[in-house]
């Protein structure tokens, strides 16, 4: 049986957020390496971002001092992170424990729109955590994807309360929220607006339809308020610091045209319209055969299909217009190309919360069928699923590192031998920004401080680090166990590799050399 829309059903009580946001900050907690429970995050991902964040507090502005290719605001986040700890990734826990939060709660608040869930019912939510933090496309925590996909989830609920409890549009504040989120998402990583271009396609649809073009220019001039209040700040510090320009280079011109990754999708020879709805389908199943193990992301998103059974049948038109809409342009503009990088994917998980409806409703069914104690199985299906819950969490692929000393990763051992120089020049050559700058609580003394994927388009990187090795520039040069070079006037010191689990969960060593200037 559906249920019929009932205004304010989607509102949370206290005991459900302090639930919600417990156990999202439990999960991260247990198996992001950001957190105080580990060593140490060695994503070099992630360290890139931390040590432009780090630059910023000390003056230095992105792009032009720091070059890095993510968005502006990215690097804030992980400048006010660094704000709490320049020694550790407490901020970033920090980050993702919000950010985590709000996927849970918005993902319940979404679930509630559907179905009435008892107390019992919430057991789903942090098994559902789990299983999205521990994916394979987490890897070590802290990366634009997963940060980002709870924005998502946040304009998912928007445009399926819309449809559940209003006429199908947004609120005047949702609207203003729906244009920060947009701004937010275009300056961590532009390609992520794609669901929010297919919401407003929606709304477009929606509205001429009805002929409400009063209603459109309302909704139109708040998402643009909230829109230039997130953007407007970030345009002012870049034009203060006089790196306009550089900002439109970093960030713009030179991930459009030189950051070329793979051929474009050759899709079926029809219309654009078709290909959109094509390059979905296509993708994904190319991921989930290119890594076998994100089979969980794919399970997931097959299971969140049933809940379409679950929506009013007066709303089912409009939801499935909306989900489709929303979710082909979201895949069709993160993947343009046939270079399937595996965290792609990740942005994807916002639509994981549909997944709950069939299981809710599953659960209530189950009591009903129980009808002497029903109580007493939603409890034992419940402490099922905690069980199960913490299994995951405890199978999570970085356990190997769970409660190590710093000292365990390269990137400390190191460290003791490059700060017996003071205020040592390093560089991290042929390899991206793996900790050693962070872990040593030293800043980049160059513009290209990493190797970044651009570098075979934009020789600037390498010319400029082989120009200040000749040079001895730096004091010292870390570089991949892979990397074998033979510099006059450098000579390596030490070489040893880590144990290390990969993103797939395969075992390996990640080996590196450090130089030192003679």
């Amino acid at each position: 049986m559906v249920l019929k829309k009932t205004a304010g059903k989607s509102k949370l009580s206290k005991m459900e957020l302090v639930f919600l946001i417990l156990t999202a900050t439990l999960t991260i907690t247990i198996v992001s390496t950001s957190s105080p429970l580990y060593p140490f995050n060695p994503w070099d991902d992630a360290n890139c971002f931390f040590t432009v964040g780090r630059g910023i507090i000390h003056g230095r502005v992105p792009y032009r001092d720091l070059y890095e290719q993510k968005g502006p605001l990215l690097y804030f986040i992980y400048a006010f992170a660094a704000l709490i700890s320049e020694k550790s990734f407490i901020g970033g826990w920090i980050a993702e424990c919000i950010m985590a939060s709000l996927f849970a709660i918005f993902s319940w608040k979404t679930v509630k729109l559907f179905t009435e869930p008892s107390k019992f019912a919430m057991a789903f939510m942090p098994l559902l955590l789990g299983l999205t933090y521990t994916s394979r496309l987490f890897n070590f925590g802290g990366n634009a994807e997963e940060l980002c996909f709870p924005l998502l989830t946040i304009a998912l609920y928007f445009g399926l309360r819309s449809i559940v409890e209003d006429d199908g549009l947004p609120n005047d504040t949702e609207a203003v929220l729906c244009g920060v989120i947009t701004a937010a998402l275009f300056w961590i990583k532009y390609t992520f607006i794609g669901f929010m271009a297919g919401f407003i396609i929606y709304i477009l649809v929606l509205t001429i339809k009805r002929k409400s073009f009063a209603r459109l220019w309302s909704l139109v001039w708040r998402f643009l308020a909230g829109f230039i209040a997130l953007t407007v700040p970030i345009l002012i510090y870049f034009l203060a610091n006089g790196a306009l320009k550089f900002l439109w280079e970093g960030y713009f011109y030179n991930n459009i045209f030189l950051y070329h990754a793979g051929k474009p999708i050759a899709g079926p020879a029809s219309t654009p319209v078709v290909k959109l709805f094509y390059i979905p389908f296509y993708c994904n199943r190319a991921i989930c055969q290119k890594y076998p193990l994100f089979g969980t992301m794919l399970i997931l998103s097959l299971i969140s299909m049933f809940s379409f059974f679950f929506f009013d049948k007066a709303h089912r038109k409009k939801i499935l217009f909306f989900l489709v809409l929303t979710f082909a342009f979201t895949t069709g503009v993160i993947f343009t190309r046939n270079s399937f990088i595996y965290y792609y994917a990740y942005l994807e998980a916002y639509c994981f919360c549909l997944v709950l409806i069939p299981a809710v409703k599953g659960m209530e069914s189950l009591g009903n069928v129980f009808k002497q104690n029903p109580s007493l199985l939603k409890a034992l299906v419940s402490g099922l699923l905690v069980v199960v819950y913490a299994v995951v969490l405890l199978l999570n692929k970085n356990s190997y590192l769970f409660l190590q000393k710093k000292d365990f990763l390269a990137q400390y051992r190191y460290a003791e031998i490059i700060n017996q120089t003071p205020n040592a020049k390093i560089l991290t050559y042929d390899v991206m920004d793996s900790g050693f700058y962070n872990a040593s609580g030293l800043l980049p003394q160059n513009r290209f401080f990493c190797f970044l994927n651009i570098e075979t388009n934009y020789p600037a990187i390498l010319e400029e680090q082989n120009r200040l090795i000749r040079e001895g520039y730096f004091d010292y040069i870390i570089t991949t166990y892979f990397c074998e070079e033979e510099w006059d006037n450098y000579e390596l010191i030490r070489e040893e590799a880590d144990p290390y689990v990969d993103y797939t969960g395969e075992k390996a060593l990640d080996g590196y050399r450090l130089y030192k200037r003679i």
